[in-house]
């Protein structure tokens, strides 16, 4: 068990795959990674690069080309245009209405001949979720979900020697007390739920975030056994936003092992809705945007060193965090250059609070 909170631990601190602001950019926004790089993911994710990066005119194209989907998988990238040009490179500004075009690989659409058994099969999922809404409300499958995930990844659960849970200390789904960095994830997206069978519901894309960022994008079953609610099938990824596939720890690994304590929920950890203003308090993801304190940090470091200051937020990113108050720390490689145009690699520090309007610089220093 010691092994999955170290995982928790180092996923904090994961790097973020995400270019620095530049000065003077209203109403634009900075490329992703190129093109060549897209090429082969999961469109969905690709479309999520671009809109982190602030692009608003996204488009999709489908290559209804593949037969049996093993060597290419549904949903691959093909290619990414922006502004027409296949071949953009990163980190580059544009408008951010220009064109984003994103191209797919997918197998061909159905016949016009399957459309009614089409209709047929959403008709009796629909019948299947209300049955299953009958005797097994979708509201208590969802909030034992977070209670689940939550408390897998809950730092302060464990026992003294580290090694095993104590479930007297598991959190509820109302919990929103003490050191919200221990537990407290709030739901970013409740997914897309559906009745798997006459007693367990599967929910995908069930979206989850911590104080400090992290995200869970995962895809489960719940099941009611008469006393407990019993997740399974854990599949998805927890890490940073904008972090590539191979940096976000895979989240069925908090189902290896047997008898895990935290996938079985009982009904009482679920009893009680989380109040509406207490989770606002907790949330300070609005206070200061990341990208505008980043901005402001690179500013004052120019102020500073006139004749040169380069933040490489990409390839040398030491680390970077957003404390409970809504501020942001900075610990990233820069190279500075002096008067007569010497340049020396080093790394700066910086602490920023304020708020998205006025970010403010508390804390700079440079080794």
């Amino acid at each position: 068990m010691k092994r999955i909170v170290s995982i928790f631990i180092a996923c904090i601190l994961i790097i973020v795959l995400a270019g620095c602001g530049g000065n003077g950019h209203e109403g634009e926004a900075k490329t992703p990674s190129g093109s060549s790089v897209q090429k082969g993911r999961d469109y969905q994710k690709v479309i999520n690069d671009f809109e982190e990066k602030g692009f608003k005119n996204i488009k999709i194209e489908k290559l209804e080309d593949l037969i049996t989907g093993w060597m290419t998988k549904d949903g691959e990238v093909e290619s990414v245009s922006v502004d027409g040009n296949k071949g953009y490179s990163p980190d580059i500004w544009y408008p951010n209405n220009v064109e984003v075009i994103i191209t797919y690989h997918t197998f061909p659409a159905k016949p016009d001949s399957t459309k009614q058994e089409d209709i047929q099969k959403d008709n009796h999922d629909e019948s299947a979720n209300a049955a299953l809404e009958v005797t097994f409300p979708v509201e208590n499958a969802k909030r034992s979900a977070v209670v689940a995930i939550t408390n897998s990844f809950a730092t302060d659960v464990m026992t003294k020697d580290g090694n095993t849970y104590d479930v007297s200390k598991f959190h509820s789904y109302a919990d929103t007390s003490g050191n919200v960095k221990d537990y407290f994830m709030k739901v970013k997206s409740w997914g897309t739920w559906s009745a798997k069978n006459e007693q367990t519901w599967h929910v995908d894309s069930l979206k989850l975030e911590n104080v400090l960022g992290t995200v869970t994008n995962a895809a489960l079953d719940v099941n009611f056994d008469g006393t407990n609610y019993v997740i399974s099938n854990i599949t998805g990824t927890f890490g940073n936003s904008g972090a590539s596939d191979g940096m976000s720890m895979n989240l069925s690994d908090i189902e290896s092992g047997r008898n895990n304590p935290y996938l079985t929920v009982p009904a009482k950890l679920i009893k009680n809705d989380r109040i509406k203003a207490e989770v606002n308090a907790l949330d300070h993801s609005g206070d200061l945007d990341k990208y505008v304190a980043r901005t402001a940090f690179e500013k004052h470091g120019k102020s500073v060193y006139p004749y040169g200051f380069e933040c490489h937020w990409i390839l040398d990113l030491r680390s970077e965090s957003q404390a409970a108050d809504g501020s942001w720390w900075f610990k990233v490689g820069v190279t500075i250059t002096n008067q007569y145009g010497t340049k020396r690699d080093t790394v700066a520090e910086g602490i920023l609070s304020g708020n998205t309007g006025n970010p403010i610089v508390k804390e700079f220093y440079v080794r």
